[in-house]
């Protein structure tokens, strides 16, 4: 027992600096480590994050006598990864990308792994380092897709068992009852959590980089394919037992079951194909150290400690590059004149008309609600600034919904991104959706508007937010939303209305 947790001499330093770099890293970029372990804390989805470095360090440990006879050194290369990783995290800072923080802030801990021990050590730990990218709580950009697949997923399998269905956007009816996909039927959690436990079996049971890169792909897609079947036989349940089963809670129940079962088969199938030497590098040839290695290993203990300070600076950095950007700008916090109090031709300002429905985003710092009409079609205009983006909210921000999910009287019936035509020679594209309530329908369009350029497009309005902060440039970033009444469902007259009226104001 004492031999195995006898220490080497050779790595008393490297273990020693990579100590130093945990402790540096995630004091220094303290509040992304703490963002990271809040989602971890109030979403079921990504609880598994906890576990992410236990399981990484319980990795290593499992060849602990393998690591022992290797000799670490220090690596430029790492040094350059936390550089690139650290810029990473400043533009993310600088346009408020929170999970493009938490990539980078991963990726500078990584990096002072490999700084202090080195390449070739850490080619031999390389899956338990890589595993620890999990810890960053990422999936919600697939929500929208997967609630869409599985909508019409679950639609087409009722269709082709030959029963009747409605629907309508994201809602289906049978003649038992109304259902609705929303974001805990994306399968997201049940996608995360295949992901992270077969990149660990692939680990544990195959040897080749081959065997493990397909199980973990199939971890992947199975999960995506097994959710629909899910979101289906979950149908069929309430549907027979005339809305008495599986319509509540217990659907989720009936959910991880379906998931444990799913799991249990492609571990079992996965079996057929296990490796007796797995659990280590996937290639013999990285296992060989050559000569060189060792003695460069043996020269550059001599300069570790101040190359390791060097790399310490190197992550304190962009903390202080952000601070120092960020002062160039002072954020503009109002809605220009021109939009809160607009002059348009043939369009004139009138009450707000009763629809029962506003766009509201949290966040916002400063706003403008201004109706108008042009004697035939009343529209209403919305204008959201959120200032420097720390109060909660952000310009881009996936929860910026139009509607809330579950909401008692409106929903979201389409949803799709159409192309727009600001000049002549100035082509674009917003959003449009149709929102429907038992009394009205609503036509909506939407997009960012970064200094005078507008988009719908998410990475196109960052990036644009991005150059602008780097210029100083401190002109308004807005979120623009105008809408309308469809009577009688006639969206195409409201549609050229609306777009009339956003050329008019934002050209």
């Amino acid at each position: 027992m004492l031999k195995v947790l006898a220490l080497p001499d050779h790595w008393r330093k490297p273990l020693m600096g990579v100590m130093l770099v945990t402790l540096v890293s995630l004091a220094v970029f303290f509040e992304t480590w703490q963002s990271i372990v809040a989602i971890w804390s109030r979403s079921e989805t990504f609880t598994h994050g906890y576990l992410v470095a236990p399981v990484s360090l319980w990795l290593i440990w499992l060849r602990r006598d393998h690591y022992r006879d290797l000799r670490p050194a220090f690596s430029t290369l790492g040094l350059l990864f936390i550089v690139v990783s650290g810029f990473g995290w400043l533009i993310a800072d600088l346009v408020h990308v929170a999970v493009i923080q938490q990539w980078a802030v991963v990726g500078i801990l990584v990096g002072g792994f490999w700084a202090a021990l080195g390449t070739h050590v850490i080619v031999q730990m390389l899956f338990p380092m890589v595993f620890l990218f999990l810890m960053v709580p990422f999936g919600e950009a697939f929500i929208p897709p997967l609630m869409e697949y599985t909508a019409t997923f679950v639609v087409t399998l009722i269709r082709l068992t030959g029963m009747s269905v409605y629907r309508e956007g994201l809602f289906f009816t049978l003649t038992s009852g109304n259902w609705s996909v929303v974001e805990g039927c994306s399968g997201l959690r049940y996608l995360i959590s295949s992901l992270t436990l077969g990149s660990v079996y692939a680990y544990l049971n195959y040897s080749s980089y081959k065997k493990r890169s397909i199980f973990i792909a199939l971890s992947f897609l199975v999960p995506i394919l097994a959710n629909g079947l899910r979101a289906y036989l979950i149908v069929m349940i309430g549907h027979f037992s005339d809305m008495k089963l599986a319509a509540g809670v217990d659907h989720i129940v009936y959910g991880w079951v379906f998931f444990g079962i799913v799991m249990f088969a492609l571990f079992y199938f996965g079996s057929f194909w296990h490796d007796k030497d797995a659990g280590g590098p996937a290639s013999s040839a990285i296992d060989s150290a050559s000569d060189s290695t060792l003695t460069d290993s043996a020269t550059i203990y001599k300069y570790y400690w101040p190359a390791l300070t060097i790399s310490a600076l190197c992550i304190f950095i962009w903390p202080v590059a952000s601070q120092g950007l960020s002062a160039l700008q002072a954020a503009h916090v109002e809605v220009p004149e021109r939009f809160s109090q607009p002059a348009l031709p043939n369009w004139q300002p009138v009450v707000a008309p009763d629809w029962g429905w506003e766009p509201s985003f949290k966040g916002v710092v400063a706003d403008a609600k201004v109706y108008l009409s042009d004697g035939q079609t009343i529209a209403g205009m919305y204008f959201a600034n959120f200032g420097d983006e720390t109060q909660g909210g952000e310009l881009v921000n996936s929860q910026n919904y139009l509607v809330p999910q579950k909401h008692p009287v409106w929903r979201i019936l389409h949803d799709d991104v159409i192309a727009m035509q600001w000049a002549a020679d100035k082509n674009g594209d917003i959003e449009e959706a149709v929102l429907s309530s038992t009394h009205r329908s609503l036509l909506v369009e939407r997009w960012y508007r970064v200094g005078d350029k507008n988009t719908a497009n998410a990475y196109l309005a960052k990036w644009w937010q991005l150059l602008k902060r780097l210029s100083g440039d401190a002109s308004a970033e807005l979120l623009v939303v105008l809408y309308a009444e469809t009577p009688d469902g006639d969206y195409e007259l409201a549609r050229q209305k609306l777009k009339q009226l956003a050329v008019a104001c934002c050209n």
